[in-house]
């Protein structure tokens, strides 16, 4: 999808990412409607960040959105810091 990259466990924690995203909002963060491949292939290339602007999402949500679809896979969230996450664990005091 991005070219030379290679198929990891921080593909799929991007995935897990964009699939949360649209579990809440309802839509797909990059992808709209009618738009050709090409164009949509160009955002992944030059993907940055998500924009949450006008959707509702909480500040956990959000934090936990923007760690597993973090744009450098090395800083990416791993599988286990995702699952302590305050969002999946509902301890909110962590």
């Amino acid at each position: 999808m991005f070219g030379d990259a290679t198929y990891g466990k921080p593909i799929d924690l991007w995935a897990v990412g964009f699939i949360m995203y649209e579990l809440i909002s309802g839509q797909h963060p990059l992808w709209q409607k009618g738009e050709d491949k090409q164009n949509y292939r160009e955002k992944m290339k030059n993907f940055k960040k998500l924009s949450f602007k006008g959707k509702r999402f909480s500040d956990l949500a959000i934090n936990l959105i923007e760690k597993l679809c973090h744009p450098k896979p090395s800083a990416r969230y791993k599988v286990d810091q995702a699952l302590l996450h305050p969002w999946v664990t509902r301890k909110f005091d962590s």
